[in-house]
């Protein structure tokens, strides 16, 4: 999978008012900055720095990141729905790569 693929999985159903669980993975290095040990010189840091989660384009959290992050995250939150539409996470890493997932979820 190349960097920033992501995977999002939202119930397709669900009751109103009842709390889901939004789940991600992100395929990412994560990499921390380092020594290159065959020329000694200093690698810069590349990891993802923000993550934020909307529902029918209104905020619903935003996860500030860093290198201290295990390379390829999981990541699941807790969201009440009251209606049907459209869950979407949008991320970003500090050498400006920007990516976008969505996924639908119908409630009853």
């Amino acid at each position: 999978m190349a960097v920033g693929t992501g995977i999002l999985r939202v119930p397709k159903e669900a009751k109103k008012g009842e709390i889901i669980r939004v789940q991600m993975v992100i395929t990412h290095p994560m990499n921390p900055a380092r020594k290159d040990p065959q020329t000694g010189q200093t690698v810069p840091a590349y990891h993802l720095t923000k993550l934020d989660l909307l529902f029918n384009d209104k905020l619903v959290s935003t996860i500030n990141m860093g290198a201290g992050v295990s390379a390829n995250p999981f990541i699941a939150i807790a969201m009440k729905v009251e209606e049907s539409g459209v869950v979407k996470i949008a991320y970003e890493d500090n050498k400006g790569g920007k990516w976008e997932k969505t996924a639908e979820i119908k409630v009853s």
